[in-house]
């Protein structure tokens, strides 16, 4: 039997949804936003700042019970899911962090323990603060004596944390610091813990405080809302870094006389960013493309160090700085190299991090006297794995590392397609050798820079196991082929990422062009989430169903909404509605706006209350026009978290996975 005659038998196969085939309805009431244009939002009125209206809170349970319901026939197979994810490698542990303070050791554990190692004993000094709900435990900063500890934790899911003083002799609380960022830091003497606070409502780390025998004082205030704060310690832990940011500017100050001193002014377009051990390391752009720079102080002239001018050896994405050893991490056309220097910029080699469509980095903390660094890599079907790199003569020690496994019944690889303007575009994809391919799930982000390397995800193989071919389409806007890349598929730009994520989708759905073509299922979350819808709108008929996790989609109303959080400091990646060029650029592709009369295919959307980053109102509303627009039969499910934030909403892999398999007739 063909392989096209074997799919057309599955696809045939009736979906066993529920017999309540129509959702609880989301009303919708008239609302117009005034602006130019006046905009209508019918559903307007879903947005509840406080998180707790109760008609709101119980739609929103009446939608999941409703979702709940459809899913309730594929429990069988999600369990048999959950059970293979168990037995799947995970590879090699990530080695355990701690803070080494002299002859003793600390580690904070995400339920908010604080242990201790000392003489080869290890005892926990601090109980566990996780209660009931939501927990997260952030920043933590432990003062020089040893005698307090600083930690930052979010008991919501929004990120906006309390700060808590404890005592670690008597463990009582000295002092909580409501509204900050998770960035914590002592001053060298220890008599100051410096925090960033954030702004009320925006969330935006704006002001540096520093808390000191009880009182507090704020230092320096951010007055740009489209910058950012952060901290951080340089790698010999002598400088504390006060650093403001946005999109493509920074500005740093050292705040070793416990007031910030001011490194280079800001300019538009320029960053840089400071590191110090054995001398001081700059990476900045300020001659264009991005290079490190040496200096004896950050205020002193900068030399250049690595690559020389004119050589084009990719952006340097990160450096560890060691007493004899520089080593930067790299990336060429997509591909993760790693270059060795002396402390005076010469290269003594560079090599490849990983093979075939896999990824590499430096692991973890380092030894600044060593002459050697962890490097961790993987592949979409490699488990993650870890060797000692020898920086002296470039050769892995004790190498017992052999790449992607020949033995592994697993093909990955990286591709090209063609977008609608010519621009090839690159596409990480694995599947089955020995199974013909039955469907294929494409994943993308394309935003910020971020380049959605090809990480292992063990869960992944009982979708390969089952016929599907996954695939990750490193799309403009994302930083997978560098600076450039990244500004291609920013602002008015943002239809360059959405042509590469069909481009890539019609590709690989003929797969072999001799046989029918395979359904094609999308996945995005967040940022992703608005690639994906964006997607559905201009080729709806081009996928067999998506699934959406938190998904930014109300492009226009959260964009000319500063009150909001982050919009403010994302008008250089989305669009500011009240340029004209702008908002048309941001109107032809908002996923909310442009939804129409089409057969949507099959969705599963998921949210959280308490997500500052993507208000859940967004993939409500979203979801709701698109059920009074969309021709298709569905359905069109809704999740919200009620506990929790932006990484609560993320889905339930075993879920996701069962509802794309039913979706494509693959039940066993």
């Amino acid at each position: 039997m063909k392989h096209h005659a074997i799919m057309a038998a599955l696809l045939a196969a009736p979906l066993a949804w529920a017999q309540e085939a129509l959702p609880p309805p989301i009303p919708s009431q008239s609302h117009l936003i005034s602006g130019n244009p006046v905009r209508q939002d019918p559903y307007f009125w879903l947005r509840d700042e406080s998180r707790s209206n109760p008609a709101i809170l119980a739609l929103l349970k009446q939608q999941n019970h409703w979702s709940e319901q459809q899913l309730a026939a594929q429990q069988p197979l999600e369990a048999t899911l959950r059970a293979e994810f168990a037995r799947y490698p995970a590879g090699e542990p990530v080695p355990d962090n701690w803070l080494v303070r002299g002859d003793q050791a600390w580690q904070l554990r995400p339920d908010g323990a604080l242990w201790q190692r000392h003489g080869g004993k290890v005892q926990q000094r601090l109980p566990a603060r996780a209660g009931e709900g939501y927990y997260e435990a952030g920043g933590w900063a432990l003062s020089p004596d040893n005698l307090t500890l600083a930690i930052a934790e979010d008991r919501r899911g929004d990120l906006d944390y309390q700060v808590t003083l404890l005592d670690l002799q008597s463990g009582k609380a000295l002092a909580s610091l409501a509204q900050r960022s998770a960035d914590l830091a002592w001053s060298q003497d220890g008599r100051t813990l410096y925090t960033i606070a954030n702004e009320r409502y925006t969330l935006r780390p704006w002001q540096l405080r520093g808390w000191q025998d009880g009182q507090e004082q704020t230092l320096y205030e951010e007055q740009d809302p489209a910058w950012l704060l952060s901290l951080y310690r340089t790698t010999d832990d002598q400088h504390l870094v006060l650093q403001g940011n946005n999109h493509d500017s920074s500005e740093q100050y050292l705040l070793d006389s416990g007031k910030p001193l001011q490194v280079k002014p800001r300019q538009r377009g320029v960053e840089y960013y400071l590191d110090s051990q054995s001398g001081w390391v700059i990476k900045s752009n300020r001659e264009g493309a991005f290079a490190l720079y040496s200096a004896n102080t950050p205020l002193d002239e900068w030399q250049r160090l690595w690559p020389a001018k004119g050589e084009d050896l990719g952006d340097p994405d990160k450096w560890r700085l060691f007493d004899r050893h520089l080593v930067v991490q790299f990336r060429q056309q997509g591909e993760d190299w790693l270059a060795l220097l002396d402390r005076h910029g010469h290269e003594r080699r560079h090599l490849p991090l990983a093979s075939g469509a896999g990824t590499g980095w430096l692991q973890g903390e380092h030894d600044p006297a060593s002459d050697r660094i962890l490097v961790r890599s993987q592949g979409l079907s490699q488990p993650p794995g870890q060797r000692w790199l020898d920086l002296n003569n470039g050769q892995w020690i004790n190498d017992q590392h052999t790449g992607d496994d020949k033995a592994l019944p697993y093909q990955s690889e990286r591709r090209w397609v063609t977008s609608a303007d010519g621009t090839r575009v690159p596409v990480s994809l694995v599947w089955r050798k020995d199974l013909a391919p039955r469907a294929v799930l494409l994943y993308g982000y394309g935003a910020y820079g971020t380049p959605m390397r090809p990480y292992y995800q063990k869960e992944l193989l009982s979708l390969l196991d089952r016929g599907f071919v996954y695939a990750i389409a490193h799309v403009r806007g994302g930083g997978m082929l560098g600076e450039q890349w990244t500004r291609d598929g920013r602002g008015i730009h943002k239809q360059n990422g959405i042509s590469d994520f069909i481009a890539a989708g019609e590709a690989l759905r003929h797969w072999s062009p001799d046989e029918a073509p395979l359904p094609l299922f999308a996945m995005g979350g967040s940022a992703g989430g608005t690639l994906v819808a964006a997607a559905l709108n201009q080729q709806p008929t081009l996928f067999s169903g998506a699934v959406l996790q938190v998904p930014f989609v109300d492009l226009i109303g959260t964009m000319s909404d500063p009150a909001l959080p982050l919009t403010r400091q994302e008008y250089q990646e989305w669009g500011n509605p009240a340029k004209p060029a702008e908002y048309q650029a941001m109107r032809r592709i908002s996923p909310y706006d442009n939804l129409h009369r089409a057969p949507y295919p099959p969705l599963l959307v998921t949210t959280a209350l308490h997500d500052s980053q993507v208000p859940y109102w967004e993939p409500v509303k979203w979801l709701a026009r698109l059920r009074e627009h969309s021709t298709g039969s569905g359905p069109y499910l809704l999740l919200t978290e009620l506990e929790g934030g932006h990484r609560s909403g993320g889905g339930d892999r075993a879920r996701e996975f069962a509802f794309l398999l039913h979706l494509a007739g693959i039940n066993q």
